[in-house]
């Protein structure tokens, strides 16, 4: 038999130390997204489940709210917590309202969390459709049995 022999001039050290730094990179990036400290906007809620999809919805003329559960529920515009709770929402509306051009076409979509009360999703809805706006729930997809 014949003896082979490396032809490589260096050892293979530099190797195992970049594969061994791109695998504790890898693990770190598993661990932040494991553990949600990734950036988020607004506030985590736990939507309903539905069998229906919304589809597409134009964003110029629609305003995304989550509605977190509480004892006074926390009512965000986008990213932006909503101080005052209900009444602050209702000044919010008003402000929409007043806006030029929005008041026959704005369209809000509520992402409400699922421990939110049935009577506090309703008053925000009447709110909502006094106004003279439309709306609409979001929830997430329904596992299929």
């Amino acid at each position: 038999m014949r003896k082979v022999r490396s032809r490589l001039t260096g050892g293979g050290g530099s190797i195992l130390i970049l594969s061994g730094a791109n695998l504790f990179i890898l693990l770190c990036v598993c661990v932040l997204l494991t553990n949600h400290l990734v950036p988020r906007y607004g506030c985590r809620v736990n939507p309903s489940e539905s069998h229906f999809v919304m589809g597409a919805y134009d964003r110029e003329s629609s305003r995304i709210v989550t509605i977190a559960a509480g004892d006074s529920p926390q009512i965000y515009d986008g990213s932006l917590l909503v101080e005052g709770g209900i009444a602050g929402f209702g000044a919010r509306l008003e402000e929409w309202k007043r806006e030029s051009g929005l008041n026959a076409k704005l369209h809000i979509v509520l992402v409400p969390d699922r421990a939110v009360s049935s009577g506090t999703l309703q008053q925000i809805t009447d709110m909502i459709l006094s106004c003279g706006f439309t709306c609409s729930y979001a929830a997430v997809p329904a596992m299929m049995q």
